[in-house]
């Protein structure tokens, strides 16, 4: 098994729970090393293109989310190594949920909170750009046998992505989103309560991200 180090800040953001979530429930063995100083990090040079995350692999770098958690999920077994198309469709997720990141991240930039509020609830009005991502991923659920996964019968990067994704948007953390903002597509919905409650996922984000007191 090579070496790993995994390069990221200490938060739970999909971009890293994705990969550090698959190396864990596939008991894969890597180092978590957190990013304190970002400005300090950047000038180590490690990083090809100066982002995060990033992933050593016995000391040579994969950088980008996606090409990091198939890698990860080839190790931990949470993404196909002889099936092309179950492979495409998990990077479909994956790319779903970097287009949905790129559409929430262009409200982050507004002044107020007053524009940012009215710029999510536009996202998510019913004719808004979230809400059609919302349908399509109820519809692919749906198309997959409504087995409570994105791809196949198991858990994949796919579904680590997506809920950890929703969970960002559910948490209250962004001014203007609804914490019930999927609760009326039934699918998408138990999907994510599902994938919250399992218990190795609950358990390893009860022990890296304690609740605040």
């Amino acid at each position: 098994m090579p070496q790993l180090v995994f390069h990221y800040f200490g938060m739970p953001f999909w971009r890293a729970e994705v990969s550090r979530l698959a190396l864990h429930l596939g008991k894969v063995d890597f180092e978590d090393r957190i990013i304190k100083d970002r400005a300090a990090w950047v000038a180590t040079g490690v990083s090809p293109f100066g982002q995060a995350p990033l992933l050593e692999v016995d000391g040579k770098p994969i950088a980008q989310t996606g090409a990091i958690a198939r890698y990860c999920g080839k190790l931990s077994g949470h993404y196909p190594k002889d099936d092309d198309f179950a492979a495409a469709k998990i990077d479909e997720i994956i790319d779903t949920a970097t287009d949905m990141t790129t559409t929430m991240g262009a409200t982050m930039g507004l002044e107020s909170v007053e524009e940012k509020k009215a710029a999510r609830a536009k996202l998510v009005a019913e004719d808004g750009k979230m809400t059609k991502y919302f349908v399509a991923l109820e519809k692919i659920l749906k198309d997959n046998g409504s087995t409570g996964f994105f791809v196949g019968k198991t858990m994949t990067v796919a579904d680590i992505s997506m809920w950890r994704l929703l969970g960002w948007f559910k948490g209250g953390v962004l001014d203007g989103l609804p914490s019930d903002l999927i609760d009326k597509y039934a699918l998408l919905s138990k999907f994510w309560n599902d994938m919250d409650a399992n218990a190795d996922i609950r358990a390893y984000m009860d022990a890296k991200y304690p609740p605040k007191k």
